[in-house]
């Protein structure tokens, strides 16, 4: 009788064995970070995309959109995980597509919340109908490819700010430049609050004064040049170094400003921007000397 039991108790413990090694799955969703949707729109998304993550097989999905997430990522630019509590965190960056009018881009992140690194997956939709048709089989896709790589070596999806790329171990070594390396948030310049890239070649810049200047940024590997641009209409608040009744006469017709730098080093950028200046009794195209780095 005791054998059996003994032998019962075994083949108990071998079945449950597969369960007990399974990684714990629980996410904390804390929300989408958009500053082109409206807000009935995010709150439409966040709402289908908890109910969706719910559906998903094996994970258990905690709503942490209270703790103001979105709130500090846009004024830190870098994700906040001090409030979670489950293994995991999930979070949505959502904006306009800077390279095509009319698109979306939508750019799914999956952390380690005890280590900040985070797995970014991202794709161009033609509206922002497309993000919300396809937004059950992304999810399943995102999380599915998370989970099957998540043992395996870290690569560039991975960074402890919510950016990507590996930087060199020494803050003045010159890494291979690309707009990956690049991902983060800068800062440098007087009537700046803080510039976002992001990956993929896309960011914002957000002044002082409250505007937002959404951007591109392309990179030359070779020469280690990297040229950022304004991508939209002009903006009065673009100059602020111009008064106010110039500025907004001078941007209706305002080329896009547009920034031509150096990476120095992992945490330095360096060149001109070109932008209106004050020249005489009016304005003109001019540029100033800039230095920005990583926050």
């Amino acid at each position: 009788m005791l054998r059996h039991a003994v032998t019962t108790a075994a083949a108990v413990l071998i079945l449950l064995y597969p369960l007990a090694a399974e990684p714990n799955r629980t996410v904390d969703f804390f929300g989408i970070v958009s500053a082109d949707a409206d807000s009935n729109m995010v709150k439409m998304t966040e709402d289908l995309y908890y109910a969706q993550l719910g559906e998903i097989s094996g994970l258990t999905v905690n709503d942490k959109r209270s703790t103001g997430f979105t709130q500090k990522y846009v004024s830190d630019g870098k994700p906040d995980f001090s409030e979670a509590t489950s293994p995991f965190a999930f979070y949505a960056v959502i904006l306009k597509s800077s390279e095509h009018a009319g698109k979306w881009v939508c750019v799914l992140n999956i952390a380690e919340s005890a280590t900040g690194r985070v797995r970014s997956v991202s794709k161009e939709y033609d509206s922002y109908y497309k993000i919300l048709m396809e937004s059950k089989s992304s999810l399943q896709s995102a999380f599915e490819e998370y989970f099957t790589n998540q043992n395996s070596a870290p690569d560039s999806s991975y960074a402890a700010d919510g950016s990507s790329g590996t930087l060199p171990d020494s803050p003045d070594a010159v890494p291979q430049v690309s707009t990956d390396i690049l991902a983060g948030t800068w800062s440098g310049e007087e009537y700046i609050d803080k510039i976002v890239i992001l990956r993929g070649g896309r960011g914002f810049i957000i002044f002082k004064n409250g505007a937002t200047m959404n951007i591109s940024v392309s990179v030359d590997q070779t020469s280690k040049k990297v040229l950022i641009l304004q991508t939209g209409k002009s903006n009065a608040s673009f100059f602020p170094d111009l008064p106010r009744k110039t500025a907004l006469e001078a941007a209706t017709t305002a080329q896009p400003v547009q920034w031509n730098l150096v990476l120095e080093n992992s945490s330095t950028l360096s060149g001109s921007r070109t932008t209106l200046i004050p020249q005489g009794d009016g304005v003109g195209q001019g540029t100033r000397s800039v230095k920005w780095t990583r926050n």
